[in-house]
């Protein structure tokens, strides 16, 4: 007999794997993940913008979402004008083997 509680945890686990796919499918967000990959910064909205040429509305969502699954911190600074910074956090920084296994297979497959 099937634990109803473990059938929930599943269930549970499975929908975070989903919803962080489709965080990963959603547009740019690839992009943005590679920035910190390659620099772990900390990274502005505005450099981030010009690096990647993705529309702030845009670049403000993919960095909200990152934000709420803990993958990136979101740093708010107390200055005129105001200064926000964004770096990877722990969770965030364990994604980078996994998007350099990534790109070793683009290279090897569809270069």
């Amino acid at each position: 007999m099937i634990d109803e509680t473990d059938q929930g945890n599943e269930f549970e686990a499975e929908a975070r794997k989903a919803a962080l796919f489709k965080l990963l499918g959603s547009a740019h967000t690839l992009a943005i993940l590679r920035e910190f990959a390659a620099e772990p910064g900390p990274h502005r909205f505005s450099d981030l913008r010009d690096e990647l040429g993705i529309s702030p509305t845009t670049l403000s969502d993919r960095l909200e979402e990152l934000c709420e699954t803990g993958i990136i911190d979101r740093e708010s600074h107390d200055e005129i004008p105001p200064r926000v910074e964004y770096r990877p956090t722990e969770k965030g920084r364990a994604l980078r083997p996994v998007l350099e296994a990534v790109a070793d297979w683009i290279d090897e497959y569809e270069a």
